[in-house]
């Protein structure tokens, strides 16, 4: 018996796969629903967690070396914000204190939700993915900020956590309320970016200065498609790196392939590696969110359903883009000075701050203060979101060094100054040294 229960736990449970499929497996069964359709969630779930593995090491392989090479020649620690990426690097050491913290956290959420009484906070947050970055988040930072590990850590993850997910919605819910109504509310890593958005728009412009009533380039909709935007930012991105540490420093990476050709194609790769990421979170969340989804419909039918930052750019497609040119620009004033002021730590653009950050800033900051404000809100978000991965990073246990950081605004507004609290609060009762 003992070496069922020893299998079941270190052979079975202990690779997050398999346990996952699991979760969804009792889900769906929970559900009643058809035979068919519950190997369909069941494999796919796991089957999306592996291609999610094999996305995280085609990331490795091309931003490792580099990285690593421009730490050694400028004496610096090079990163680059981008979630899934570093969500990737960490679920193949963490896989299952993540997993448990997200469900947990979950439950978390769906208990909150019921025992609140405030219609604003009748929301179910699902987007899975964003809460799977923030379970992994919370997986790398407590440990330094309070010294804990196993269950403690899982926990306390969790509720905070489900803190996170059961109140912040209701701020996007009400600052939308004038244009989205309560069929939906945002579900994402950008909550209190978005009220600081409302708060900043209106110092640039105002309302009535509507960024749907301009004509803005065609060319630009591209930039809408994530595969584009990445082939053409990721690129450039490593040049500038390369440029950084030197034609020397990058031959002996590249071998007989021209320096910059390589730089290139190692661009190219990491937003292959990123495609291939963002197929495994599609084919997971498609297969796990209906688990989830019918558990929260039957505790809580009249909830609101919390979703991620895309459904609301239809709202302002116009200011949506203009925060993004606005957010690019933030992106490379914050690269700029990090270098020109010799800091540790460089900030490299991050593609996921810079387009759904910048698109959500841009809806908001056009809502509440016009073009110029989608434009404003754009520019200081991205910003204060780059700028604060410059006190984040080092807390990041052992994705330190990886040059991967987690991306999104509320990373820098909610959890940079609650992470150095708790710190302080560990280090006055001994918790951390």
């Amino acid at each position: 018996m003992t070496d069922i229960i020893h299998f079941i736990i270190f052979q079975i449970l202990d690779k997050a796969p398999l346990f996952l499929g699991i979760i969804a497996l009792f889900g769906l069964m929970l559900q009643r629903k058809k035979a068919s359709e519950v190997i369909d969630g069941t494999v796919k779930t796991i089957v999306g967690l592996l291609v999610i593995t094999i996305g995280s090491g085609t990331l490795l392989k091309s931003l490792s070396p580099i990285m690593g090479q421009l730490n050694t020649t400028l004496g610096i620690h090079g990163v680059l914000p981008a979630n899934e990426a570093a969500f990737g690097v960490a679920m193949l050491k963490l896989a299952n204190d993540v997993t448990l913290t997200f469900i947990l956290g979950f439950i978390f959420h769906l208990f909150f939700v019921y025992i609140i009484p405030f219609k604003r906070c009748k929301n179910v947050y699902l987007t899975v993915h964003i809460q799977l970055f923030l379970a992994t988040f919370m997986v790398l930072a407590l440990p330094g900020a309070l010294g804990l590990s196993g269950m403690p850590l899982i926990v306390t993850g969790a509720i905070l956590c489900g803190l996170y997910w059961t109140l912040t919605p209701a701020i996007t819910r009400k600052l939308g309320q004038h244009f989205i109504g309560d069929d939906l509310t945002l579900g994402h890593n950008q909550q209190v970016g978005a009220w600081l958005a409302s708060k900043v728009a209106p110092l640039f412009g105002s309302p009535s200065q509507d960024a749907e009533e301009l004509k803005l380039p065609g060319f630009l909709s591209m930039f809408r498609d994530n595969t584009i935007s990445l082939a053409f930012l990721m690129p450039l991105i490593f040049l500038g790196i390369g440029f950084s540490v030197g034609a020397q420093g990058i031959t002996e990476l590249s071998g007989k392939t021209n320096w910059v050709v390589w730089l290139l194609m190692q661009g190219l790769s990491f937003t292959a590696g990123v495609v291939i990421l963002l197929i495994g979170v599609r084919m997971f969340i498609g297969s796990i969110v209906p688990a989830f989804k019918g558990i929260s419909d039957r505790l809580l039918p009249d909830a609101v359903p919390a979703l991620d930052c895309p459904a609301l750019f239809p709202y302002s497609p116009t200011g949506a883009m203009l925060g993004f040119i606005a957010s690019v620009a933030g992106a490379l004033v914050v690269t700029a000075a990090t270098i020109l002021l010799k800091s540790p730590i460089i900030v490299f653009p991050s593609p996921i701050i810079m387009f759904f950050d910048g698109c959500t800033m841009g809806v908001f900051g056009n809502k509440y203060g016009g073009y110029k404000g989608a434009l404003g809100a754009g520019f200081i978000t991205s910003v204060i979101a780059h700028a604060g991965v410059i006190l984040l990073y080092p807390m990041m246990g052992s994705l330190y060094g990886s040059g991967l950081m987690f991306s999104n605004i509320d990373f820098s507004l909610v959890w940079l100054p609650l992470l150095y609290l708790l710190k302080l609060i560990g280090t006055a009762f001994g918790l951390v040294v």
